[in-house]
């Protein structure tokens, strides 16, 4: 038996601790999928929005008046000048509301233009507008404003690139130009239409340049540390191609302007989809053998593609090792408690052999027969019940000779010894087929109630043997007083709904407290059999359990309990319910409701009951708010129907 138990106290546990394992490396892949595709998806949505920015800001320089009356009122030169030599001339010199303007712009937004150049109707520039760390050369031909450098003479013709569609432009409209390499890294070129006041053509255009380098990285800030990568969870970095697959940006500044094909290899294949327009999520391996997941979006209009790439390796292998702790633990904690749990139940089965036979004895008329066990737990208290009771018998007889009470004393042995038989019998078969049928949950549920259900029947013979005459005569006293029944339902919770957790979902809504006048110990058995009832009802396939306390809108106290199980017909609850031996479990024998019922009824309340098939169940006992004092005896024989029907449930099942 201890070798079944060791294999059925660890196979579900290492069976439940495997499934963790694997659904946590798979919830740590999800999330790693979904930040990676949305900051992807982010990222390129900001860079496609900043660019519209910067070429929203140029086309609000075009039109400021000071610039367009400039552009306007400039005289071309009376010659071209020859495509390979140098654009000297004598520019029309900048107004200061020109300088104000364009100094105002480019001071703003330096970080994103590297240059702005200003073009007459024949396309000569007119000035040109750059970053101060790209002043003149001391030819003295650049003139300095703060923070941006004036440049009005000696142009160099082949630096002059810009849209020919702005001529045909109607409007102020920017025109962007496919990504070009520069010096200082990727750029893309704006052209933007200058129009004066009620003209219809184009007099001039503004050029920029917008450094890609910079817009990328300004994008990207907030997602990724460039100085630390590996900073959180899981290192994130971000990186930008154009369409010939060199990198724009990179939060690695060793593989800025680079070529993927040359600094890496592993990520060609996803540099191949990316530079297509494509995206997506893929996995690589970088040279080191780290596996990292990538997302990439396209941007700007396909010209450049974004992607967000996570170590994958680093963050699962966090999780691969809780995984292998959990299951660890589970073997050992299943180890332990398979051991203790085949020693308690020995244990426990040679004292009750002991009781029985003791009790047999007894039965016999053995009154000198003594009953010795060496524990603290009901059976020691049932043993010296029954002690103490053969010691009152044998006093009873002595005092008493007459056959009504020789009679009393052997219905009294024989009323115990059959009640103690009966829980005897019932531990003996779950003993018996524990090594048969342990794997099977509805029969472990069925063999915690059925020893809770035989502790507390040998508590209540014990109690009955205190006060035999009592008992025989069917007096019985109840010990109603006001209870907190909050301590009673979570107590009731932890022991039969707790441990049950990771297969039922458990819900309450309860107040800090809620007395009722009750017997504590009858409402004890009222709340466990509800809980206990939703719970089977839910069977293996597992459910939510809610239970709910407070008082109703009269005021009277009520507690609930709903369970999602398979629920009962509107038959069942009519005709079966509450009637004795009446039942749908495929194992017990139908007094629990039934018992349930006598009980609040005995305490002045009533139980409530609302089910629909495949939805749930739920149970309400109504208490008094008032105490209730009342006689069992008063009640007229037959059956007295106190089920008070309600609604059928909508939405969720109720139990």
């Amino acid at each position: 038996m201890l070798l079944i138990l060791f294999a059925a106290g660890i196979v579900p546990m290492l069976l439940l601790s495997v499934a963790n394992y694997f659904s946590g490396v798979r919830a740590v892949e999800q999330v790693l999928r979904e930040d990676a595709d949305s900051a992807a998806a982010r990222i390129a949505h900001n860079v496609e929005e900043l660019l519209r920015a910067r070429e929203s800001n140029l086309v609000g320089l075009a039109r400021t008046g000071a610039l367009a009356e400039y552009v306007r009122a400039s005289v071309p030169p009376p010659a071209a000048p020859s495509p390979s030599a140098s654009l000297t001339r004598e520019g029309r010199p900048l107004p200061d509301g020109v300088r104000a303007e364009v100094k105002a712009f480019f001071g703003g937004y330096q970080n994103y233009y590297e240059s702005v150049m200003c073009l007459d109707r024949d396309g000569r520039p007119l000035f040109r507008v750059t970053r101060e760390r790209a002043a003149d050369g001391g030819s003295g031909s650049a003139s300095s404003a703060g923070e941006v450098v004036f440049q009005t003479t000696d142009f160099v013709m082949s630096s002059v690139r810009f849209d020919e569609r702005v001529w045909g432009a109607s409007t102020p409209v920017a025109l962007r130009s496919g990504i070009t390499p520069e010096p200082y890294g990727a750029a893309v070129r704006a052209t933007v239409p200058v129009f004066g006041e009620g003209e219809a053509a184009a007099h001039g255009a503004l050029v920029a340049e917008i450094n890609l380098e910079e817009l990328c990285s300004e994008v990207s800030r907030g997602y990724v540390s460039p100085d630390a990568p590996g900073a959180g969870a899981a290192a994130r970095q971000v990186f930008v191609l154009d369409r010939t697959g060199r990198y724009v940006f990179h939060t690695s500044a060793a593989l800025k302007h680079q070529f993927v094909t040359v600094q890496t290899p592993t990520l060609v294949p996803i540099a191949q989809r990316m530079t297509a327009g494509e995206g997506g999520l893929d996995f690589y391996e970088t040279r080191n053998g780290e596996r990292w997941l990538a997302a990439y979006r396209p941007a700007a209009r396909g010209e450049l593609s974004v992607a967000v790439t996570r170590d994958y390796g680093s963050a699962v292998a966090e999780v691969k090792g809780a995984g292998l702790f959990g299951i660890i633990l589970s073997f050992v904690a299943a180890l332990t408690v398979t051991v203790l749990l085949t020693l308690v139940a020995r244990r426990a089965a040679r004292r009750i052999e002991r009781v029985a036979a003791g009790a047999a004895a007894i039965a016999k008329g053995d009154l000198d027969q003594r009953i010795s066990i060496r524990s603290s737990d009901e059976i020691r208290g049932l043993a010296e019940s029954f002690n103490l009771m053969t010691d009152r018998l044998r006093e009873h007889i002595a005092r008493e000779a007459e056959t009504r009470q020789f009679e009393s004393f052997t219905r009294l042995s024989a009323m115990l010894t059959h009640d103690l038989k009966n829980a005897i019998t019932g531990l003996s078969m779950l003993v018996q087929n524990l090594d048969r049928h342990f794997n099977d949950e509805r029969f472990r549920a069925d063999a915690i109630l059925s020893l809770r259900e035989a502790t507390d029947k040998l508590r209540r013979i014990v109690s009955r043997l205190t006060e035999p005459a009592k008992s025989l005569s069917g007096e019985y006293k109840r010990d109603i007083k006001p209870t907190d029944l909050i301590p009673i339902i979570k107590r009731v919770l932890a022991t039969t709904a707790e441990p049950a957790r990771p297969l039922y979902e458990i819900e309450t809504t309860l107040p800090e407290s809620l007395v009722a006048t009750v017997e504590p110990e009858r409402m004890t058995n009222v709340i466990e059999n509800l809980v206990l009832n939703g719970m089977e009802a839910m069977g293996a396939r597992g459910g939510r359990l809610t239970v709910e306390a407070g008082h109703d809108e009269e005021g009277r106290i009520f507690f609930s309990v709903v369970d999602t199980g398979v629920g009962m017909s509107d038959d069942f609850l009519r005709m079966r319910l509450f009637r004795a031996f009446s039942t749908t479990k495929a194992r017990g024998i139908g007094l629990g409701l039934y018992t349930c019922r006598e009980i609040v009824e005995a305490h002045g309340g009533r139980l409530d009951v609302e089910s629909k098939l495949n939805v749930g169940t739920r149970f309400c006992v109504v208490l008094p708010s008032l105490p209730f004092t009342s006689s069992r005896g008063s009640r007229s024989g037959g059956h007295r129907e106190q089920t008070r029907q309600t609604p059928a449930m909508t939405g969720e099942r109720g139990a």
